[in-house]
């Protein structure tokens, strides 16, 4: 027997066996990690779906309202409106799309300041909602938004315009553009000069005319006026008459009642 463990035969199925049991125990060992890996797979994937599940079913920290307010424009733009609370203020994002292009918009205040406001958030902002679905672009309207609903509170509570994306350039109307200072140039090149009319001309001074003495009538001589003696009045004749009884004869008195009422006028 001794010799038949040390044939060549025998020791070549001894290696043939080992190698199979050693290739067994590897292939048994593999099967066991990768089974480990796909369940600690299938654990990760659970895991991340149900945190998912969970953010999805609680609002987002620091949004003050569940849902966002949604409307159109005049122009038909789809937009919405993102409410978020800050440490300071409150602030308001804007976002809609019009034809394939979006544009957004943000607004910063302290609505909070508003008794109105604390009862009922929604409504402050829905009534913003109501002026914006007034312009064809909800982020070209005003500067600042203050609801009827605190129309009697301070100032801190409206809404202010703080920024936009595209950024909203507003032209100055005193400045013109290159372009334009280019236009006027080639206008008032191109444009002839008009000879002045002959309207306009001024007429040529005509010479003086020579003064002509003034002449002076000689006024004739006014006539006289003939001064008319006031005939005597009945009470100067009487008076005349007294006084010609008192100082004269009976057959004198008439002339000299005459002459005495002469006399006195």
């Amino acid at each position: 027997t001794s010799n038949t463990f040390k044939s060549p035969f025998y020791t070549s199925i001894m290696r043939a066996v080992c190698s199979a049991a050693f290739l067994l125990v590897c292939f048994i060992w593999a099967t066991n990690a990768q089974a480990q890996n796909s369940s600690n797979q299938g654990n990760s994937i659970n895991h991340i779906e149900s945190t998912q599940n969970s953010r999805q079913q609680q609002p987002q920290k620091g949004s003050i309202l569940d849902e966002p307010i949604r409307f159109n424009t005049k122009a038909k733009d789809s937009c919405s409106m993102v409410i978020s609370g800050q440490t300071n203020f409150t602030k308001l994002r804007v976002s809609c799309k019009s034809k394939g292009k979006s544009y957004r918009c943000d607004f910063l205040g302290k609505p909070n300041l508003c008794k109105a406001y604390s009862n009922n958030p929604r409504h402050y902002f829905t009534q913003v909602m109501w002026d914006m679905k007034k312009l064809h672009n909800a982020c070209q309207g005003p500067r600042v938004y203050k609801p009827h609903m605190c129309r009697s509170a301070s100032d801190e509570v409206q809404m202010v315009f703080h920024a936009s994306w595209p950024k909203i350039s507003i032209p100055k109307p005193s400045q013109a553009s290159p372009q334009q200072k280019q236009q006027q140039q080639i206008k008032s090149s191109i444009t002839p000069t008009k000879p002045p009319s002959s309207k306009q001309q001024p007429k040529p001074q005509q010479p003086a005319k020579p003064v002509k003495p003034a002449i002076t009538k000689t006024v004739p001589p006014r006539k006289p006026v003939k001064t008319i003696t006031a005939r005597p009045t009945v009470a100067d004749e009487s008076q005349a008459t007294k006084m010609a009884e008192e100082y004269c004869w009976e057959s004198v008195q008439g002339i000299c009642a005459y002459f005495i009422s002469w006399f006195q006028n």
